[in-house]
């Protein structure tokens, strides 16, 4: 017998609540394999107790949902992870460290919304960045740095 969406998000629910009630006697592989409410859900991370806030259930938690790197804790933030948290939701890039913030990190935000180019320092903005966000969104092209603007603008 399948069960219907309603009951299979209340089971989800269910095996959330035992598996942080029962943090010392359910590993991380319970949670990887067996809870899909938090791999759907990947705010499910900010309820988890930091005992079980590994690096395997946090990426599995910011690929899912990547505004999910706020309930990720510090030491465990990597260029990597922080990457695929901004390429699954720009809006991650408020909770990626500032030492983490590489041209990478905006690069990969700029190019789902070419609007970030505003908040990238003028340090780290290529041309390359200028052209990805602008090819995102034309109207980013008011945050093309003047010395880009003329090549940023002739590759549209």
């Amino acid at each position: 017998m399948e069960l219907s969406k309603e009951q299979d998000e209340l089971l989800s629910k269910i095996l959330f609540r035992d598996l942080v009630a029962n943090k010392n006697q359910i590993g991380e592989e319970f949670c990887l394999e067996e809870c899909p409410m938090f791999l759907e859900a990947g705010s499910a991370l900010q309820n988890l107790p930091d005992a079980l806030r590994t690096e395997a259930l946090c990426f599995a938690a910011v690929k899912q949902n990547g505004k999910t790197l706020e309930f990720v804790p510090d030491a465990l933030k990597t260029e990597a992870l922080c990457l695929v948290a901004v390429e699954q939701n720009f809006e991650a890039l408020e909770f990626v460290p500032n030492a983490q913030k590489t041209e990478a990190i905006y690069l990969a935000a700029v190019k789902h919304y070419g609007y970030a180019l505003e908040i990238v320092p003028d340090a780290l903005k290529s041309e390359a960045m200028c052209i990805a966000a602008v090819q995102q969104n034309s109207c980013a092209l008011k945050y093309v740095p003047k010395a880009l603007y003329d090549k940023v603008k002739a590759s549209l």
